[in-house]
C-alpha cells in the first residue's frame, strides 16, 4: 500500500504541481529511504500506513542522525514526509497527518559556497575555449549559468524558443512552472550564438530533432546529471572548493550582484525564490564590504586623536 501511495504522490507532484523531474526524483529518493526504514522497523506499517505515528517518524530521524546525516539533510527529508502525509490526509488515505506534529531539526546557517570574481573570470576565459564542439557547448553553459543564476533543472529543460538573444534575455521555467525573464550579459549572448551555430552538427545525419538548447554528443538533450558532471569538472580545474556543483555558479551570481550593490528584492526575483528569507542567506557576504565602507565613510568610525 505504501508503494502505491508513494507513486500516487509522485504523480501528483509531476502532473498537478508541475515540479521538475529532478525535484520529483528527489522526493522519490527520500520516500524510498523511508520505506526501507519501515521494512526493518515494522514491516506491517507498509501495509497499514494509517498506523504510522509520531514515534515512528522520530525513530526515522534518529536513524538518520546515527548514520551521520546533517540537520539540513534531515530537515529536507522531514519536509518530504510532511508533504507526503499532507497529501495522504487531503486525499482521505489517512485520518491524521502525523508528520505535521514533528518538529523540524534546528538548522545552523551555512554559508553558500561561491567563487571569487577573479576565479569566475578565469573559469570563463579558459574552460571550453579549445575550438571543439563540446568546448563551445560547455563554454556556453558556464556563461549562461553565471549570467542568469538559473538552476540545473531549468537549464536541462531549456529550449531554443525560450532564448531571445536579440533582446538579450531568456525565459526560464522555474519551480512550480513559475516563469521569469532574466537579462543576459553580452558575454553570455556571444557564447550562446557561437554554440547555436555549431549545435546543428550534433544533429547532422541523425533522425533526431530536439528543441533542447544543450545536447550531448549523441544529439540528445543533455540531462541534469550530465550538466552537473561537466560543470563540476570545469570548476575543479580552476578552484579548490569544499563543495563543487553548478549551484556554485548560482551562488556566485547572487553574491557578486549583491557585492556590487544590487537590490536584494531584485536578486530574489532573478533567482526565482518564492520567499525573501531564502535569498537572505546571501546577505552575509556583504558583511566585510559593509565594515570597510563604514570605516571609510563614517566620521567617527576610527578616532586617531582628539
Amino acid at each position: 500500500m505504501l508503494s502505491r501511495f508513494i507513486q500516487e504522490f509522485l504523480t501528483h507532484l509531476k502532473e498537478e504541481k508541475r515540479f521538475s523531474p529532478e525535484t520529483v526524483r528527489g522526493y522519490g529518493i527520500d520516500l524510498q529511504q523511508f520505506k526501507v526504514f519501515l521494512t526493518e522497523y515494522d514491516p506491517e506499517l507498509l501495509k497499514d500506513v494509517a498506523r504510522i505515528d509520531r514515534p515512528t517518524l522520530r525513530h526515522f530521524l534518529g536513524m538518520l542522525a546515527e548514520t551521520g546525516r546533517d540537520p539540513r539533510s534531515m530537515a529536507r527529508k522531514l519536509a518530504t514526509l510532511k508533504s507526503f502525509f499532507k497529501f495522504l490526509h487531503r486525499e482521505g488515505k489517512i485520518p491524521l497527518n502525523v508528520a505535521a506534529f514533528v518538529q523540524t531539526p534546528k538548522l545552523r546557517k551555512s554559508i553558500p559556497t561561491f567563487m571569487s570574481e577573479a576565479q569566475v573570470t578565469e573559469l570563463l576565459d579558459t574552460v571550453g575555449n579549445d575550438g571543439t564542439l563540446l568546448g563551445a557547448r560547455d563554454h556556453a553553459m558556464l556563461e549562461l549559468f553565471y549570467s542568469t543564476g538559473m538552476r540545473v533543472s531549468e537549464m536541462a529543460t531549456l529550449t531554443k524558443s525560450q532564448l531571445n538573444l536579440e533582446r538579450m534575455s531568456v525565459r526560464v521555467m522555474g519551480k512550480g512552472s513559475k516563469e521569469r525573464v532574466i537579462p543576459l550579459g553580452r558575454s553570455a549572448v556571444d557564447a550562446m550564438e557561437a554554440w547555436l551555430k555549431l549545435r546543428w552538427e550534433f544533429l547532422a545525419d541523425r533522425e533526431l530533432v530536439s528543441e533542447a538548447v544543450f545536447l550531448n554528443k549523441f544529439g540528445k538533450p543533455l540531462t541534469a546529471g550530465g550538466i552537473r558532471i561537466r560543470v563540476k569538472q570545469a570548476i575543479l580545474q580552476i578552484a579548490d572548493l569544499k563543495k563543487v556543483s553548478p549551484h556554485v555558479l548560482r551562488h556566485s551570481f547572487a553574491t557578486h550582484l549583491l557585492n556590487r550593490g544590487a537590490d536584494l528584492m531584485a536578486v530574489k526575483d532573478l533567482l526565482g525564490h518564492e520567499n525573501l528569507s531564502t535569498t537572505q542567506v546571501y546577505t552575509h557576504v556583504q558583511t566585510d564590504k559593509l565594515k570597510s565602507v563604514y570605516k571609510t565613510a563614517h566620521p567617527r568610525a576610527s578616532r586617531t586623536g582628539h
